[in-house]
C-alpha cells in the first residue's frame, strides 16, 4: 500500500516528448531485398524509403533528409562508392555500405568515399538493426 494519497500517485509530470522515428533511406537495386529490408526496419520503428538506383537515391536524399543510408555497393547506374562520395559532400549522416560479393577493393572504396560501416549480404536482421542503432546514437564526425 502506498504512503501517498491516491491522487498523489498519479503522475503530475508532463509526458516525455515523443521520439521521432529515425528515417532510413535504403538504396537497393533488388526489389525483393529492398522490401525485406524495409519491412525489418519499419517493424523496428524506423521510417523507411527506398531507391533502386543512385539517381533516385540522390533525389530522395535531398527531399527527405534521411538520418541514415543503407547503401548497396553494386548499383545499376553508378558504383556505390561514387554515390557515397556524392552523399557525403552534402551531409555527415551515417552511410552503411552493403554488398553480396564482399570485394575488398569495393569495400575499401566505400570507406574511402565516406561510408562509416560495412555489412555483407545476406543481411541478418539482428545485426542490421544493431549496426543501425549504433550509428544513429553515436555522435557523427562533421
Amino acid at each position: 500500500m502506498s504512503q501517498f494519497p491516491r491522487s498523489a500517485t498519479k503522475s503530475t509530470m508532463a509526458p516525455a516528448p515523443a521520439i521521432r522515428p529515425s528515417k532510413v533511406l535504403i538504396v537497393e537495386s533488388n526489389p525483393a531485398m529492398a522490401e525485406i529490408e524495409a519491412l525489418v526496419l519499419a517493424n523496428a520503428g524506423h521510417e523507411v524509403m527506398s531507391a533502386p538506383d543512385a539517381q533516385r537515391a540522390l533525389t530522395l536524399a535531398r527531399r527527405w533528409n534521411p538520418d541514415l543510408v543503407l547503401l548497396e555497393l553494386d548499383l545499376p547506374d553508378l558504383p556505390g562508392a561514387n554515390l557515397c562520395r556524392q552523399m557525403r559532400k552534402r551531409s555527415p549522416i551515417p552511410i552503411i555500405a552493403v554488398s553480396l560479393d564482399g570485394n575488398p577493393d569495393d569495400i575499401d572504396d566505400a570507406y574511402t568515399a565516406g561510408a562509416c560501416d560495412y555489412l555483407p549480404k545476406p543481411l541478418r536482421n539482428g545485426e542490421l538493426l544493431d549496426h543501425i542503432r549504433v550509428h544513429l546514437t553515436a555522435p557523427q564526425a562533421a
